[in-house]
């Protein structure tokens, strides 16, 4: 949940009739409603409805950005969604919030799990629009390292790709390749990239430089128990963290590592973030009003009050559960929906 002091100073920003942001003011007076004497707690996000997608993708960048804000533009960071379903949101931050989505809770997760610190890094992911990219240099500086070799990998055009076609193979090998370059020739400690990428690497690898690994940072798709068990293999010699996130709301990371054939456990420790569960139907209409209980799979809807950029009831695709005891801060079991099978009449649907 986010402290309701929180919300009302976020929304004060975003909601002011002469400095807050177009596109939620807009929404105001479409809903009729007094958003800052309405909205008092989570518990009332959802009379606001669900976050347009579509406008996110469509509309000026500047209608999300609160009127106040647009002469600190110069000093923002932009960021581009990887466009998995349909073209890509953006959004800005604000260096502060920047720190706060990405690096803060990465440098609190590397405390607990005892990440390598001061080592060389290779990060192999997409640049250009996409904050990950800025992430990775940040997240080793903050780690006493120089900012990380890198190989850009266009993730876009990568997902547009018959896995089994000529062009995905020769792409995979030309990324691959430069990523072996930079190995043979460096002493690298850390690799921050996805699970495919990562798994596809250690096939190219040796033993010896799979060994010589410290540290793993995944991310960019879910990690599943049986592929965090084999990449354990892979780099027996390597702590490896995954997290769970995406360029609108930032990261949350694994608690700890989990047992044998167990789900990672996220830990959300971001006062400016709530990722609620909410029940998985078969149609498009979404229960925003209701909050899962602990160990109850649901569908992740994400909230982040920023003061520059507001998201409230993004719905995303990704399915999850909170563990017992967690006080709705930690997801278990991430991955994406399934929806429910129905039966009727003899047919499945």
């Amino acid at each position: 949940m986010i402290d309701s002091t929180i919300i009302s100073r976020i929304l004060s920003v975003h909601f002011d009739q002469h400095h807050g942001t177009a596109y939620w003011l807009d929404k105001e007076q479409q809903l009729g409603i007094d958003v800052q004497k309405t909205i008092r707690s989570t518990s009332d996000f959802h009379l606001l409805g669900p976050m347009d997608v579509e406008q996110l993708r469509t509309r000026p960048l500047t209608d999300f950005i609160p009127r106040s804000f647009h002469d600190r533009l110069p000093e923002m960071l932009l960021s581009e969604t990887g466009g998995t379903t349909g073209p890509p949101c953006r959004r800005v931050f604000t260096r502060q919030e920047f720190q706060a989505a990405f690096i803060r809770p990465w440098m609190n997760a590397v405390k607990k799990q005892h990440f390598p610190l001061n080592g060389m890094w290779l990060f192999v992911g997409p640049g250009g629009p996409h904050i990950i990219s800025q992430a990775a240099r940040e997240m080793a500086r903050a780690t006493g390292s120089l900012e990380p070799f890198s190989v850009d990998c266009d993730v876009r055009w990568f997902r547009g790709q018959d896995r089994e076609s000529l062009g995905f193979r020769l792409y995979l090998e030309h990324v691959l390749e430069q990523a072996m370059n930079i190995i043979s020739s460096q002493h690298i400690d850390v690799l921050f990239t996805t699970p495919i990428l990562l798994t596809a690497l250690a096939k190219k690898m040796t033993k010896q430089q799979r060994l010589q690994i410290a540290g793993i940072h995944t991310g960019g798709m879910a990690q599943k128990a049986e592929l965090s068990e084999r990449l354990h293999e892979l780099f027996a010699a390597a702590v490896i963290l995954p997290g769970y996130g995406n360029s609108l709301f930032g990261v949350a990371f694994e608690q700890a590592p989990p047992g044998q054939s167990e789900e990672s456990v996220f830990c959300v420790d971001d006062p400016a973030l709530w990722l609620q569960l909410v029940p998985i139907t078969d149609t498009k209409d979404i229960n925003l009003a209701t909050v899962l209980p602990e160990k109850q799979t649901g569908r992740v809807v994400v909230h982040r009050l920023d003061p520059s950029f507001l998201l409230i009831n993004m719905i995303e695709r990704d399915s999850g559960h909170y563990p017992a005891g967690s006080n709705r801060r930690k997801l278990q079991n991430i991955g994406p929906v399934e929806h429910k099978v129905v039966s009727k009449g003899g047919s499945v649907y």
